[in-house]
């Protein structure tokens, strides 16, 4: 048991002193447009965090978290806009958009999971393409190919969020809160229902668990957690359009999921980091990017299956055993 504490408070110290690194010398090294980039992996670990739940505690894959993304990010461009009729804070919109879409994920979240495994998957990619659609060609809600400009910057207090840096920060902290609510959802009686219900329905079942209902409070959660990405996308950038939200985007969001970890939370906020920031460094490259990308969820799932997050826990036991308990290693090693 004081072996487990020792193991979780020395995995938190190298997790806060890398948070800690990363806040600090990123804004150094990047400025301007790289910082941008930056904030929008940020923004995108906050929709992996929902592939997360979905994916990695409830074994539920789903595409719909970029679908609630653009529902987000189209409530705060009407409502703080005034194409309504009329207008409120921005800061009121940050937080009613996540909750405007966890009640829309939950009410389609209600039909959809009484499709099972891959019809479940199939329909969400359905919801990403008909909510494209809607986005696309409606003009009245979302602006049709157009979009939404004019929307205005994240007012906190009377501060209002204006550069880079100052979204830099926010993120970060944001990402903070939200990891450790996840952490939280992770270990609580709903984390472990989640569980049981992804080793094996059936069992969880016979267990006293409410299969059903636990994937649509999942659903929700993922929903929320998109429609709060949109949020925050659309007012670092005052402009929303719909071609963020086509489907071979919906992808990339697995993608991160997969290379960070879908069963970790650090590592799905890395891989968000590192699958938008990539692309960026080898822009060069960009036409064959796909094939990377491809190449290298193939190669995570045959050599790496839980990603980096995986790779790093083995990393660790290795160093464990190497530097705590090096006489047992050598008694190992005499024993063969």
């Amino acid at each position: 048991m004081k072996s487990q504490k020792k193991k979780i408070k020395i995995s938190a110290l190298v997790v806060l002193a890398v948070s800690l690194m990363f806040a600090i010398f990123i804004p150094v090294m990047f400025q301007g447009y790289s910082l941008m980039v930056v904030n929008i992996s940020l923004i995108y670990a906050i929709i992996t965090l929902g592939i997360s739940i979905m994916l990695g505690m409830g074994g539920q894959l789903s595409f719909g978290g970029l679908a609630f993304m653009g529902y987000g990010a189209y409530f705060v461009a009407n409502v703080c806009t005034g194409r309504l009729g009329f207008k409120i804070p921005t800061l009121l919109a940050l937080v009613l958009a996540p909750i405007f879409c966890a009640v829309l994920a939950y009410m389609i979240g209600l039909i959809l999971l009484k499709l099972k495994d891959t019809y479940f998957t199939f329909a969400t990619i359905a919801l990403v393409q008909v909510s494209f659609s809607f986005f696309m060609n409606y003009r009245p809600l979302f602006g049709g190919p157009d979009g939404i400009s004019g929307i205005p910057n994240l007012s906190v207090g009377g501060y209002e969020l204006k550069d880079n840096n100052h979204w830099f920060y926010f993120l970060i902290g944001v990402l903070v809160v939200l990891a450790i609510i996840v952490e939280r959802i992770r270990t609580s009686a709903f984390g472990r229902a989640l569980a049981s219900v992804r080793d094996n329905d059936t069992a969880a079942l016979t267990l006293g668990v409410d299969v059903y209902k636990t994937k649509v409070k999942a659903f929700a959660i993922a929903g929320m957690l998109g429609g709060f990405a949109g949020a925050l996308y659309v007012m670092q950038g005052n402009f929303v359009a719909s071609d963020l939200f086509a489907y071979n985007n919906a992808t990339q969001f697995i993608i991160m999921a997969m290379v960070g970890g879908i069963n970790n939370t650090f590592g799905s906020i890395v891989g968000s980091v590192l699958i938008t920031i990539l692309p960026e460094a080898f822009r060069s490259l960009e036409r064959y990017l796909q094939l990377f990308y491809g190449l290298a969820v193939i190669l995570l799932m045959v050599f790496m299956p839980m990603g980096l997050s995986g790779m790093s826990q083995q990393l660790g036991k290795w160093l464990r055993r190497l530097i705590w308990n090096p006489s047992a290693k050598k008694a190992g090693g005499a024993k063969q």
